[in-house]
């Protein structure tokens, strides 16, 4: 298991475990948690991830450019792609005791790794390493709903028999900590960090680089994998009433549920001439980034985000925002940002879109410059990664004591 370019001596050493890394691009925000912890920490930590040898559910090709079951230098990291066979409790212990973390990391609580790892902890006794668990959202009640019996099933079995005991919980706002609280115990220690974005986006674009917004036509852009939680049927039955105008619809993101896709596909169908819907399906970030450059609005009636990295993505590429009002980005309207819609009301969502439809340009270069500016300030905030350096030094000063936890 050992690799040539042996780590510090010097720095903490932090263990990973996350379904997906580099260099997939198709398994959403939670691997881009972990990217962009490696980036902004890795003059502080070590870090070593342990990960699966394919990009999501939707692709499971073994990735050819990685070695599997052994330590790959990948950017500011070491990474371990580890095949199904490899994802067990023996192999995993064995990689503790070569790493030897003074914390791990784990960024989802439902994921088959974190699963593995705080089962292995709890049978060999290896609380004594401090976990910094971050469930990104999968606790929320929206997120909940959905295979309700499995998941509620899990929690329950996990809370009665200890599975959680000891574990630092990392909430990217503050409503998240209420849902961590809910399923794990009110003696649960939660610490609030927002999931970390990259230092910048798009740092040079030129916003004369986007299409100038005609009234009467619009492009909107729908970045996110195509399963239920995203809300996608919601989008399309708000356009089927719109008769002006041409409205252009781009789904950038993998399809990860069949039936799901063919119930969005039906109301495709349905849709007046005047709207076209493009699937470009999964594409690498940098996609991503050119489609939001070349779109007037994001748009994307969630039944829930805990963060969502797209949105930041799509106000750096100059697009206002026209999101539900389950995320934690709010008061959009009075910022000139763009809304934060309920879901009570489709035929709200159906005005709205007519209003982009109708908006000439200088109306939408204003809040495509306010999305802008917004986004490069945010990003520049260094409490963003204050909040992260205060949970992953927390779970550090835990091992330093005589008993840990």
């Amino acid at each position: 298991m050992p690799f040539r370019d042996q780590p510090s001596q010097m720095k903490p050493k932090i263990l990973v475990f996350c379904d997906f890394y580099l260099p997939g691009f198709k398994s959403g925000g939670g691997m881009w948690t972990v990217v962009n912890l490696v980036d902004r920490f890795c003059d502080r930590y070590d870090f070593f991830i342990v990960t699966r040898n394919y990009d999501s559910r939707d692709d499971k090709v073994p990735y050819t450019s990685v070695r599997t079951g052994e330590w790959n230098i990948v950017g500011n990291a070491r990474v371990y792609y580890a095949s199904n066979a490899l994802i067990n409790q023996n192999n995993f212990l064995k990689i503790i005791r070569y790493v030897d973390p003074a914390a791990v990391f784990l960024n989802s609580v439902f994921c088959t790794l974190s699963v593995k790892f705080l089962l292995l902890r709890r049978r060999k006794g290896l609380k004594e390493i401090p976990v910094v668990l971050a469930p990104c959202g999968e606790v929320s009640k929206p997120s909940l709903s959905l295979k309700p019996l499995k998941k509620k099933t899990f929690l329950r079995t996990a809370r009665i028999s200890g599975l959680f005991q000891g574990v630092i919980w990392k909430g990217s706002a503050d409503i998240e900590h209420d849902e961590i609280k809910t399923i794990a115990g009110k003696r649960a220690r939660v610490l609030i960090a927002p999931d970390l974005p990259p230092k910048q986006i798009l740092p040079v674009l030129d916003l004369a680089q986007k299409p100038r917004k005609m009234s009467g036509s619009l492009t909107l852009s729908f970045v996110s994998r195509l399963v239920r939680k995203k809300n996608l049927h919601f989008l399309l039955e708000a356009l089927l009433p719109i008769r002006k105008g041409k409205v252009e619809l781009d789904l950038v993101g993998p399809l990860e549920d069949d039936d799901y896709w063919y119930e969005c596909k039906a109301i495709i169908d349905m849709l007046p001439p005047n709207v076209n819907v493009r699937i470009v399906g999964g594409v690498s970030n940098d996609q991503v980034l050119k489609n939001l450059i070349g779109a007037h609005f994001f748009v994307l009636p969630t039944l829930n985000e805990n963060f969502g990295y797209v949105f930041v993505e799509a106000m750096a590429a100059g697009c206002p925002l026209l999101i539900s009002d389950r995320t934690i980005w709010n008061n959009l309207e009075e910022k000139g940002l763009g809304w934060n819609v309920s879901l009570d009301s489709v035929e709200k969502w159906t005005w709205l879109i007519e209003r982009c439809v109708s908006m000439d340009h200088a109306d939408y270069q204003k809040m495509s410059v306010k999305a802008r500016n917004f986004a490069i300030e945010w990003l520049a905030d260094q409490e963003l990664e204050n909040a992260t350096a205060r949970v992953l030094e927390a779970a550090i000063k835990d091992k330093r004591r005589p008993n840990g936890n």
